[in-house]
């Protein structure tokens, strides 16, 4: 008797594992890879200000997309050069018509533990028109590949999570809340603006940041750095508009030079305080333009 039962048992599993099976295979099948690749260099344009181009871009298995060679550009902007892009699509979540992403992104195929950004999406519809959530982390970023044109040494490590009410409103809508956390090693800092046409370069042992944020204001929660050109702590806010580039910051920062300081500031005619010595200055402008006021 208990055999016979077990035997229903088996058959009922079988046919219940096979149908599952079918399903993920039809599903795998019929599933709008074209779309979902043009939706996410969309968001990635929208996003960032930025002509994203995809060289080359494969289906993976079971659900996912991979991109290789991909750039993005933006003029008076240096290309930042991107080796790969993984995404994998949840099966679970996509049969229930929601989208779930698991993204990796690698700057170089050669170094395969180093140059990551790893994340999750998950929203309630493909559309983005409902909430979506965001978290991920950075992994030995090397800035200098990413942001040439300002920063000549550096690595980023990070995390981040983030709700959005919906990802398809403008800025001066956007509803959500978030935390942001990264923390900067060996830092060079090139062509900081200070007026008449001169830019300073500062490095630094370690970086610092954290942001908290809510709709379209985000609150510095830490911002410090010490080097051999001294070090900083600095408190305010960023109000986040679109592209990204053009969000304004209203930072106020209290710089104690070290002694590399001082023989880089003498020669352009900027104060030079006693090494130790604490001043404060005014970060305003764009994150893509900051300004200095002393």
């Amino acid at each position: 008797m208990n055999v016979k039962w077990l035997d229903e048992w088996k058959e009922i599993l079988a046919w219940t594992v096979g149908g599952i099976c079918v399903m993920a295979l039809c599903l795998a099948a019929t599933f709008p890879y074209g779309a979902l690749h043009a939706r996410l260099v969309a968001e990635l344009t929208r996003s960032t200000g930025m002509e994203v181009r995809v060289a080359d871009w494969t289906v993976g298995l079971p659900l996912g997309l991979e991109w290789r060679n991909i750039t993005l550009t933006k003029p008076d902007w240096g290309p930042i050069q991107l080796a790969l892009l993984h995404a994998k699509v949840g099966i679970v979540k996509a049969l229930g018509g929601g989208l779930g992403l698991d993204v990796v992104v690698q700057l170089d195929e050669a170094s395969p533990n180093a140059g990551l950004a790893r994340g999750t999406l998950t929203a309630s519809s493909f559309s983005l028109a409902e909430p979506v959530t965001v978290k991920g982390q950075l992994q030995q970023v090397d800035l200098s590949k990413v942001i040439r044109r300002y920063v000549s040494h550096g690595v980023l490590n990070g995390d981040f999570s983030h709700r959005m009410d919906s990802a398809q409103t403008t800025a001066s809508t956007m509803k959500g809340e978030g935390t942001w956390k990264a923390e900067a090693r060996d830092l060079a800092i090139d062509q900081i603006p200070v007026g008449n046409g001169r830019t300073l370069s500062l490095a630094f042992t370690t970086v610092s940041a954290g942001l908290l944020c809510r709709d379209i204001i985000c609150d510095i929660t830490e911002l410090k750095g010490d080097g051999i050109d001294g070090s900083f702590t600095g408190e305010g806010k960023i109000t986040i508009q679109q592209p990204m580039q053009t969000s304004q910051l209203a930072l106020t920062v209290t710089v104690v030079p070290g002694a590399g300081f001082a023989s880089k500031a003498s020669p352009m005619g900027l104060p030079s305080p006693p090494p130790g010595t604490p001043m404060t200055v005014k970060i305003v402008g764009t994150l893509a333009q900051a300004r200095i006021a002393l």
